[in-house]
């Protein structure tokens, strides 16, 4: 059980004030809060516990500083949002919050930057059916190990371009994204598949920790189509700077060999 569900309960809630400091000690990668918070609002939160005194810093030893603690933490948190929150380990899809919660707690979680909402399609659309899912800060407030929130394609189109190969995200008329290079009498298509509830899609926008398919190449040249399947269980950003490597030398050789992982 996450640490944070042992404080004290009967502590008053923060108000708008201090809900906004201590979100930005959430959200700062040390815990600290921001620098210019009045002194009698630091003694509140520190009798009641929200936040310590943190060992003073290389550049100013002078500054004392204050960092946010698991009781700071779950004072961010109503009983009805750690439940939304919380839901999430017990999802049939990873991540998505799938429990029963009034709109007006997903509306606040979501602004807060503790939640998202996605399409099916891994995006932020207005004009299209959205999903709630827990983000990284959403993760950190509720002592849930975070995870890798950039887009799949991100890598590979990084791996890619160190190979000195230029390509780019495109989207078929099904709404489905992947990787796409084009040059000469070349066209290769990347993607992945991604679960939806009850099917698969292909994308290349879905965040990492979403994939749990590898990469698959549909490469096209000189009236030739080959399809090849990078292995599974290593992590989308090492999958895709092998299939960028191995792309790359076949397009160097591809004379020579296949085109093979």
């Amino acid at each position: 059980m996450p640490t944070f569900l042992a404080a004290d309960p009967n502590t008053p809630p923060p108000n708008a004030r201090q809900r906004t400091w201590l979100l930005a000690a959430l959200r700062a990668a040390d815990g600290l809060l921001p620098v210019g918070v009045p002194t009698r609002s630091l003694n509140v939160l520190r009798e009641r516990g929200w936040i310590t005194t943190a060992p003073a810093g290389d550049d100013d030893p002078m500054l004392i500083r204050h960092k946010i603690t698991p009781a700071g933490r779950f004072a961010l948190l109503s009983v009805a949002k750690a439940d939304a929150l919380l839901s999430t380990l017990v999802s049939v899809e990873p991540g998505r919050i799938e429990a029963p919660v009034q709109e007006r707690i997903l509306d606040s979680l979501v602004r807060e930057g503790l939640v998202t909402r996605l399409t099916r399609r891994g995006q932020q659309a207005e004009d299209e059916e959205q999903h709630p899912y827990i983000t990284n800060l959403g993760r950190r407030l509720v002592s849930l190990p975070e995870a890798d929130d950039t887009p799949a394609g991100d890598y590979l189109l990084a791996a890619l371009a160190t190979s000195g190969l230029e390509a780019r995200v495109e989207t078929d008329s099904n709404g489905d994204s992947r990787i796409v290079y084009r040059r000469g009498d070349v066209e290769a298509l990347f993607y992945r598949e991604v679960w939806n509830p009850g099917f698969y899609t292909y994308s290349a926008r879905h965040p990492a920790w979403m994939h749990t398919k590898p990469w698959t190449a549909l490469v096209t040249h000189a009236e030739d189509t080959v399809e090849e399947h990078m292995p599974s269980g290593l992590g989308v950003q090492e999958e895709s700077a092998r299939m960028a490597a191995s792309f790359a030398a076949w397009l160097t050789h591809r004379d020579d060999r296949a085109f093979t992982l």
